[in-house]
């Protein structure tokens, strides 16, 4: 079948007239909105006085630096004196920061029914068993919304999740910008193979991890951060994770051990490039050096303890599972020996 002919005269036409309709929309939104010099005066409308009223919130609002606030926080109600510690931690940081706080108690139901029928067909849990691991998530979840309102944290909310720990901080680490989690939630039994908490999350969760110490101290504070540098991606990842906090130290080490040993390759002297990039956004930064016998987490806890910072931030992981096997893994001595948080990614 043919086409049909087109019409050049007309389509010209239409053409002009949705350009100089375009032209009289945008000679209106410059006239109304653009920051331009006023009476030839010299002096911008830096505060958007001549906007429209739309246009004043929205431009004031951008003059805030986004990337230094965590809005929705998550954090693992467990079971355990570490609770406490880190309920602590994670209401002072929303209240802080005006985020909206998500307390997650889990009970493994769903995973231990797929354990009890693998021994027996068509076995499941007892009533009783079930309603005893939910009134425990019950428990730790009123635990919660009272250090939310001690805290006075802006937005809040419990949920009580049948999966595995590991399945539902997972899931609920890719709708948030930060996880919280005890540092001695060592394993998760709701798991069909019971594994490290803390391992599970570092290597898949979407956001960082900051993991809380059980003797953390009733005064939670951030002032002194220490950033464990080694030139990997993973560092590098997690140094841009905790931007929020570094935002609000009052001073951030850069601290780097064994650079020799470790064969760190960041393009000059190691630290060196990290400090000035950070010096930028942060007026006091400070780098430190340590070379020793020592294995990386002996020294990175020890210069942690001499500078007294009160959070390490870390990547995690980052070398291959056969070089943590032979060598050892610096994430997992962090994990067993700093005294204070730790916020990691990987």
């Amino acid at each position: 079948m043919a086409a049909a002919p087109v019409d050049c005269c007309a389509t010209e036409c239409t053409v002009r007239a949705i350009a100089q309709a375009m032209t009289q929309i945008k000679s209106a939104v410059l006239a109304t909105s653009q920051p331009h010099n006023r009476e030839g005066s010299g002096k911008f409308d830096l505060d958007h006085t001549n906007a429209r009223p739309g246009c004043i919130a929205y431009l004031q609002g951008s003059k805030q630096t986004e990337f230094t606030m965590y809005k929705t926080i998550v954090v693992h109600l467990a079971s355990g004196e570490s609770v406490c510690a880190t309920m602590r931690v994670a209401a002072r940081l929303a209240g802080q920061m005006e985020a909206h706080l998500i307390g997650t108690a889990t009970t493994g139901v769903v995973e231990l029914n797929y354990l009890m029928a693998a021994g027996a067909p068509m076995a499941v849990m007892a009533a009783a068993d079930i309603d005893d691991l939910r009134q425990e998530a019950q428990q730790q979840l009123r635990q919660f919304e009272a250090q939310c309102q001690a805290h006075g944290v802006p937005s809040f909310e419990a949920r009580l999740m049948d999966t595995s720990a590991a399945d539902a901080l997972l899931l609920q680490s890719r709708y948030c910008d930060l996880l919280v989690a005890g540092k001695a939630d060592l394993l998760d039994y709701g798991m069909l193979l019971p594994a490290r908490l803390p391992d599970t999350l570092l290597t898949k969760a979407a956001r960082p991890v900051l993991l809380v110490p059980a003797n953390m101290p009733a005064d939670v504070r951030f002032d002194k951060i220490m950033l464990a540098w080694n030139g990997s991606q993973a560092a590098s990842r997690a140094i841009a994770f905790a931007m929020p906090l570094i935002a609000r130290a009052s001073k951030v080490y850069v601290a780097v051990c064994n650079a020799t040993q470790e064969r760190i390759d960041v393009g000059g002297d190691p630290g060196v490039d990290l400090a000035v990039y950070l010096s930028r956004l942060h007026r006091n930064v400070e780098l430190l050096r340590r070379d020793t016998d020592e294995d990386p987490d002996l020294a990175l806890t020890s210069l942690a303890a001499e500078a007294g910072v009160h959070l390490i931030v870390a990547g995690a992981f980052g070398h291959s599972r056969i070089h943590d096997l032979v060598l050892g893994s610096t994430t997992r001595g962090l994990i067993a020996r700093a005294e204070v948080p730790l916020l990691m990614a990987n």
